[in-house]
């Protein structure tokens, strides 16, 4: 065999091992009766490595495999033919000349295909077709096949094609490779990682050889993508190749994040873009599809030639220019505002966002308005009102408060001035009182709604419209029930002139905390429900997070007071990924709380207390009081659930120390003038009864609770009044007065049980449950049918909160329990290995075993949880 023939039947070698890729594999497996595959990908996507991957797991099947790696010198006829009978048929193909399809080879692996011409590859795939073997399967690879069509190859299932797409890392492969390469990355440096390379395994290499080179400065690692390692192979491997036209195109378009023919001419004043764009596909360059008409390239191939071959100054703003104004022209706002913004135009830049910003605000694209506004100069903002008032709408679904009350504050002083624009006095009157109430001032925000309502009339539908949802939820959690309804019903009818969902959104969660408030559950969740579809319809538009901003925790209280275990549960996780937007501390509130109830439920009391501890110590930094208060409140239950009567009486000090929510000496503290939805059921003075119950202050505690009583009644918080009428009853039994108890508690049930309430009883403890079995034995008088049912339930989910509170603990063998009889005593280690007899390795493995049975991380919470599951003593 020729020597120059000899070495293309070798697959290349690399330095190191090649890295598994199981899920390209799995699917290269699943070709079925295709005869051909084709990894077509642009340079540095693996594609040799894959071929390599496959042949070496058949070549151990003993299958008979082949390879040819193709030249520039294949495109000759006689010389492919000569190439493709040394790898069918070996030292045969010389000895005695038999034919091709004789090969006993049945798997064939033909690398650079794009070496050929397209007359060669034309010919290939015809011997392929028409000459090998049927039962033989040939892989090609390469970066293109210079305009040569398969679509007649796959439309008759004959070709298989995997992309790049295909080929590209998936984000374990990313880390898989990283730790390969002995790189131990912190999670988010991994992700950056995969963000910037986009799974190109070429880039992830050279960008990890820069960085070991720099000696891992993991600082330094977003700068990375300008290495002269990358910019070296993309110089050498992807872009001297092609031709003086193609380079120009690549350079004239690179700047651009996305392109289609019509941009790419405009930009580049010509009309052959569509033919470029054909023929830099082909080429094998990292440039993918979007859709049907757009494109785009790899990040990092386009900002090299961004940096490295696009002239600076006035030639690179042309090129932005050009593209914004066709952008801008053809309804791309934000793709417009962005290249104006590079530039240099601000003016052009400022004009397109105030062209888009009802739109953008419609469509709550918050982030990108304020990301937008960013991006231009204070004084420019200055001078355009329009886009300020779009601002200040985005700002208040973020948690950059400080910047909404600056730009408030500018409002305030220029509709002071004399002949001002009314946009001032409009955005002012329609803002002012959402960011009092951010900021956490509800007086103040109660009594701006109250004086701007009768001058915002003649508003725009979006400054009208949030002034009467302010007006509406501040007259809600004042109790003010018929004021709150008439606002409410303004507010729907602003939102439907306005088009604004986000806002709508609000008014619905208003709607549903009227219901929860006044007891109806069912229609509580069913206006949920309402989020639900406005979320379905617009997905694709408006993030969820923003939809559900003011409603998560009220939705998580009502699932959870019904006891729907499982449905609050699923929510509680979908509230935790939307906490990033910086929601209301009444939503965190309601959220956390009823994380800390379900983890009671689950883990036991202990693991909620532990949770909540930290918790408290994390917003202790942050200027959020009443959230702090919240999670104090749920804390203190817990404390009073526990019976630990130091620790109540030092929860009774804590909470009592705020004058507005203090028992008082005779019960006779101040009522709360108002309440958000995370304190109906354990806020406005409620947590400090309970401390007073248990700290025998039984007297004090009941004159409180009646005087809250009677408020909540005359406001119509009847799941207030319930849960009031559940702690009278729990204070007369606590009292000495055992039948005031049973006829209070009878009274709570009749009323618990038409709103369909469960954890506002059960939660308060064993008193509760006890009181529940007398009402059952001996009520003072004959219940209804429908409380009576209603006590079976709770009886029935008491009992199984019971079982529940105990935590579920993995049963240990005997060896394990010693072991941690011993740690529990506080030894050591060493000490445990001394006093078993074993050695060291032997108990941390023992150790370790423990931990994975009981889901825990050290030596304290695993004796914690064994204590608590009753298995510390059971050894002895």
């Amino acid at each position: 065999m020729l020597d120059f023939v000899a070495q293309k039947l070798i697959p290349p070698q690399t330095a190191g091992t090649l890295m598994a890729r199981p899920d390209v594999l799995a699917r290269l497996g699943q070709a079925g009766g295709h005869r051909i595959i084709l990894l077509r990908a642009p340079a540095g996507y693996g594609k040799t490595s894959v071929l390599r991957l496959l042949r070496a797991g058949l070549s151990t099947a003993d299958a008979p495999v082949a390879w040819l790696t193709f030249d520039q010198a294949d495109r000759d006829p006689a010389r492919l033919l000569l190439s493709l009978r040394a790898a069918l048929l070996g030292d045969a193909a010389e000895a005695h000349m038999p034919r091709l399809h004789g090969t006993a080879v049945r798997h064939l692996f033909l690398d650079d295909v794009e070496q050929l011409d397209e007359g060669a590859i034309r010919l290939l795939l015809s011997v392929i077709v028409e000459v090998l073997p049927p039962d033989l399967r040939v892989y090609l690879a390469g970066r293109g096949l210079h305009q040569v069509s398969v679509a007649s190859l796959k439309a008759k299932q004959m070709l298989l094609e995997l992309n790049l797409e295909s080929l590209r890392f998936v984000p374990a492969e990313t880390e898989i490779y990283l730790r390969q390469s002995h790189l131990f990355l912190s999670d988010e440096h991994v992700r950056w990682l995969h963000q910037a390379t986009e799974g190109w395994p070429a880039a992830l290499e050279l960008l990890v050889l820069a960085w070991k080179r720099i000696q891992g400065n993991a600082e330094s690692l977003p700068d990375l993508h300008g290495t002269e390692d990358l910019s070296d192979y993309l110089a050498e491997e992807v872009l001297r190749a092609q031709p003086e036209e193609v380079q120009a195109f690549l350079i004239a378009t690179a700047p651009l994040q996305s392109f289609c023919v019509e941009l790419a001419d405009a930009v580049r004043g010509s009309d052959d873009s569509r033919e470029l764009i054909v023929r830099t596909r082909l080429s094998g360059l990292p440039i993918q599809p979007i859709g049907e008409h757009w494109f785009r390239y790899h990040p990092l191939f386009a900002g090299h030639i961004v940096r490295h071959r696009l002239p600076a100054g006035a030639g690179r703003a042309l090129v932005y220019a050009r593209a914004g104004q066709w952008l801008a022209a053809n309804d791309r706002g934000l793709d417009a505002f962005d290249c104006y913004i590079k530039a240099g135009q601000h003016e052009a830049a400022a004009d397109v966002l105030e062209a888009l910003g009802e739109t953008l605000l419609v469509r709550a694209q918050f982030p990108s308005i304020t990301h937008c506004c960013g991006q231009l100069p204070e004084a420019l903002l200055r001078r355009r009102p329009e886009i300020l008032r779009v601002l200040l709408v985005a700002l208040t679904y973020s948690p950059r408060h400080e910047d909404g009350a600056h730009w408030l504050e500018y409002f305030r002083a220029q509709a002071a001035q004399p002949d001002a624009d009314r946009v001032y006095g409009d955005v002012l009157r329609g803002f002012e009182p959402v960011q009092a109430f951010l900021e956490g001032d509800v007086t103040r925000a109660i009594g701006l709604t109250e004086r701007y309502w009768p001058a915002q009339q003649q508003a725009r539908p979006v400054e009208r419209g949030m002034l009467a949802t302010s007006s509406a939820c501040a007259y809600l959690i004042r109790g003010m029930l018929p004021q709150a309804v008439q606002m409410l019903i303004e507010a729907r009818r602003t939102c439907a002139e306005s088009g604004s969902l986000t806002t709508m959104a609000v008014v619905v969660y208003l709607q549903a905390y009227m219901d929860a408030m006044q007891g109806r559950f069912d229609a509580a969740l069913q206006q949920i429900a309402l989020i639900d579809e406005i979320q379905k319809k617009h997905s694709s538009a408006i993030p969820a997070a923003f939809l559900y901003r003011y409603s998560a925790g009220l939705f998580l209280m009502v699932l959870y007071e019904t006891n729907r275990i499982d449905d609050a549960q699923l929510r509680v996780k979908f509230a935790r990924g939307i906490a990033g937007i910086g929601l209301p501390w009444d939503t965190v509130a309601g959220v956390q709380v009823t994380q800390a109830r379900l983890m009671a439920l689950q883990m036991g009391p202990a693991a909620a207390k532990r949770w909540l501890e930290c918790e408290i110590m994390r917003v202790r930094k942050q200027p959020t009081p009443r959230l702090r208060a919240a999670l104090e409140s749920e804390l203190s239950r817990l404390v009073v659930l526990g019976g630990n009567r130091a620790a109540i009486a030092g929860y009774a000090a804590l909470l009592n120390a705020d004058p507005a929510e203090a028992v008082g000496v005779d019960g006779n503290g101040p009522l709360p003038e108002w309440m958000f939805s995370s304190q109906e059921i354990d806020g406005g003075g409620i947590a400090q009864a309970r401390l007073a119950i248990a700290d025998g202050r039984t007297q004090a505690a009941q004159v409180r609770l009646q005087r809250l009583l009677r408020q909540a009644e005359e406001s119509g918080r009847r799941w207030r009044a319930v849960k009031l009428r559940v702690l009278l009853a729990l204070a007369a039994a606590r009292g000495g007065d055992p039948l005031e108890a049973l006829a209070r508690m009878a009274l709570a049930l009749e009323q618990g049980a038409q709103c369909g309430m469960v954890r506002s009883f059960l939660d308060e403890g064993e008193g509760v449950v006890g009181l529940l079995e007398q009402l059952r034995s001996a009520p003072p008088a004959p219940l209804s049918s429908a409380a009576s049912a209603h006590l079976n339930i709770l009886l029935a989910c008491g009992a199984r909160a019971g079982d529940a509170a105990r935590p579920p603990v993995a049963e240990l063998t005997p060896a394990e329990a010693s072991l941690l009889e011993l740690v529990a005593q506080g030894l050591s280690n060493r000490e445990v290995a001394d006093s078993l007899g074993l050695s060291i390795n032997t108990v941390k493995w023992h150790m370790a075993q423990i931990f994975s049975k009981f889901g825990v991380a050290n030596r304290v919470q695993a004796v914690n949880l064994a204590r608590q599951g009753g298995m510390l003593g059971r050894s002895r």
